[in-house]
């Protein structure tokens, strides 16, 4: 069995409109939520988020420095457009990164880093870094 990741930039506050982020950005988020909107994931979300994500990967090694890298190539023209909807909508931006990891014994375990680009452009950006780890 394989393991799998998702790397994925989220904005996270409690009264905006994550369409409104969709506008001043330029990039259409993967997944949106809104505050107290009910859904089946999570009933009674506490806060709107804007997300935008690559999507899942399912491989044998997994390899977050080249799903960051990756994600950054998307986001990084936008860098300034994200400052300002950060700042504008009084945001917080997560790095999210998601394992699910393969338990067997004798496959490769994740390699999670962050090449230097993808830190100067959190850093830009004001932004967090979360690791999530389960088992598969």
């Amino acid at each position: 069995m394989a393991s799998t990741e998702e790397v994925y930039l989220g904005l996270y506050g409690d009264d905006f409109e994550p369409e409104d982020v969709t506008a001043l950005i330029g990039l259409p988020a993967t997944k949106i939520a809104r505050r107290g909107e009910r859904n089946a994931v999570v009933p009674l979300p506490r806060e709107s988020s804007w997300k935008f994500s690559l999507g899942k990967v399912e491989a044998d090694v997994i390899d977050v420095y080249e799903m960051s890298n990756s994600l950054l190539e998307q986001l990084a023209p936008y860098e300034s457009k994200i400052v300002e909807a950060v700042r504008s909508f009084r945001l917080f931006a997560v790095l999210q990164v998601v394992l699910w990891i393969d338990q067997d014994e004798t496959a490769s375990m994740p390699a999670i880093g962050f090449e230097r680009p993808v830190l100067a452009f959190l850093t830009a950006i004001s932004a967090t870094i979360d690791i999530d780890t389960y088992r598969n």
